[in-house]
């Protein structure tokens, strides 16, 4: 039992904890933040005062301590401010109080609008990455940050990172981790609730007709694919089950390579997929799959061994 457990911590440590570079976290926090950033440019948060009373269901967080809603002037502070933070977190200035500063902000303003009438679930893993983010050293690399450290060693953001670190490894596949269990609770979802009803019957092709004819949050752009699957059933199960499988499999895409090839760019245009033929956009969590990508494999090796003092079987050899 104790070896079992040993070689799972052993396994778990050289999974989350493998030396990677600053630069290949700092892209997927510029291109993360970024994405975000154009997503809420122009979002409006003072307008849920507009919203009666009576579609107010608060989520349990918002029930449990009793916190309200702002007044309009309150939320357009806030909404600038959170939008200001994660373009600060995008550049990699200031990044570790941004990065705090649109976590909480974000809490706030998502769980506020998740209170009114219906909960959605566009920010939930948006929430989730905020969170790991905010803890990691994610602008020590590829940052004004890290651009103003090298130039001037008294600011106070940011370090000067001498190679690989395991510090900047862990941030990148709890992220993954995260994005995987999402996506398979969203597979079992539809088993238990469904079966195999899911696949086999037409509620595929319903709901992209439907969907197609009244939009979800935008007119769908190929509004004709979806009245095209309609008359091949055959064809929109396959899509069901592939949907499902696709679904199901993204926990075995963090540990083998051959399927997160398959898996990862299946996801990406599922959800793509949803954008264009139902209308159903979700670029929060299309900017997520930047994660994925191999950073470190496209990177030139700068050649830089990990510093002694930050080596852990140092570390551990001292203490």
């Amino acid at each position: 039992m104790d070896c079992s457990l040993g070689r799972l911590r052993r396994a778990a440590r050289a999974f989350f904890f493998g030396k990677a570079s600053p630069t290949g976290l700092g892209i997927c926090r510029f291109v993360f933040y970024g994405v975000i950033f154009c997503v809420y440019a122009d979002a409006d948060f003072s307008s849920w005062t507009e919203v009666p009373e009576t579609l107010w269901h608060p989520i349990f967080f918002f029930d449990f301590f009793r916190v309200p809603v702002f007044p309009d002037e309150v939320l357009r502070i806030l909404g600038v401010t959170f939008r200001v933070s994660i373009l600060f977190a995008c550049l990699g200035l200031l990044t570790r109080p941004a990065a705090a500063f649109s976590f909480v902000a974000g809490c706030y303003l998502f769980g506020m609008q998740n209170s009114f009438a219906k909960t959605h679930h566009m920010e939930s893993l948006l929430l989730l990455v905020f969170c790991v983010l905010c803890f990691s050293r994610c602008g020590d690399g590829f940052s004004l940050d890290a651009w103003f450290r090298r130039s001037w060693r008294r600011w106070p953001f940011g370090s000067l990172p001498e190679g690989k670190h395991p510090g900047y490894g862990w941030p990148v596949k709890l992220v993954r981790v995260l994005f995987a269990l999402v996506f398979c609770a969203a597979g079992a979802s539809k088993l238990r609730n469904s079966g195999l009803e899911w696949i086999a019957s037409d509620h595929l092709a319903i709901l992209l007709v439907s969907k197609a004819l009244a939009g979800d949050r935008i007119d769908p752009p190929l509004v004709w694919v979806a009245f095209w699957l309609w008359t091949r059933p055959v064809l929109c199960s396959l899509l069901a089950c592939a949907t499902v499988f696709l679904e199901l499999l993204a926990p075995l895409a963090l540990v083998n390579g051959y399927v997160r090839a398959v898996v990862v760019p299946g996801l990406f245009l599922m959800m793509c997929g949803f954008w264009l033929v139902m209308g159903i956009p979700f670029p929060q969590w299309l900017a997520v799959f930047v994660f994925w990508i191999p950073w470190e494999g496209m990177l030139p090796s700068d050649g830089k061994e990990e510093p002694r003092s930050l080596r852990p079987d140092i570390v551990s050899k001292g203490s």
